[in-house]
C-alpha cells in the first residue's frame, strides 16, 4: 500500500515519554482495525495523541482526494476506548454503546490526529469526547463523544469461557 504525500506533522513534544504512551501503544497493537489503519500513539504538549498516517487505502474520495468518513469514525471510537482503558484501574477493555461523530470538514489525504478527553470515567461507563484534526488543532475536522460500557469481571470472565 502506498503513502500519501505529506508525512507527520511534527507535534512539538512528539515522542514517547514517560510510561502513558508505550501503554496506549500496547493497548491499540491489541485491536485488529487499530493495526490495519497503522494508529500510533505521540506524546504532545497537551497529552497524548493518536496519530492516523495517511494511505491511499483510506482514501474514500479520489476525487478530492479525501478520507473516508468510516476510517474517520474508526479514529474516534478507538481514540475514545483507549483512553477510557488506559484510566482503567483494572485495564477492562470497554465496549461501544453508543458514539456520536460530527464530521466538521473534508479530510484531506493527509495525517490525522486525534485527543481525548474523559468527561466523565465512572465504575461501569466512560464517557469520552474526541478532537480530529490536520495540520491546526483548532481547526478541527471531526468530534465525537462516545459512551462505553466497562464490563464486570463476570462477564469478561464469561467472554472468555465463551457462555
Amino acid at each position: 500500500m502506498s503513502t500519501i504525500g505529506d508525512s507527520a506533522q511534527h507535534i512539538s513534544g512528539a515522542g514517547e515519554s514517560g510510561k502513558e504512551c508505550p501503554d496506549w501503544q500496547a493497548l491499540l497493537e491489541r485491536i485488529p482495525y487499530a493495526r490495519h489503519l497503522g494508529l500510533e500513539v505521540q506524546r504532545g504538549d497537551a497529552g497524548v495523541l493518536v496519530h492516523l498516517p495517511c494511505r491511499e487505502a483510506l482514501i474514500g474520495n479520489f476525487m478530492l482526494p479525501a478520507l473516508h468518513g468510516g476510517v474517520l469514525g474508526a479514529l474516534i471510537e478507538l481514540t475514545a476506548r483507549v483512553a477510557a482503558q488506559s484510566q482503567d484501574a483494572e485495564t477492562r477493555c470497554p465496549r461501544i454503546l453508543d458514539s456520536h461523530i460530527n464530521y466538521l470538514r473534508s479530510a484531506k489525504a493527509r495525517s490525522t490526529f486525534a485527543r481525548a478527553d474523559i468527561v466523565r470515567q465512572g465504575r461501569r461507563t466512560s464517557l469520552v469526547q474526541v478532537t480530529c484534526w490536520q495540520g491546526d488543532e483548532n481547526k478541527p475536522i471531526a468530534t465525537g463523544q462516545v459512551q462505553l460500557l466497562l464490563p464486570t469481571m463476570a462477564a469478561q470472565q464469561e467472554d472468555r469461557h465463551g457462555h
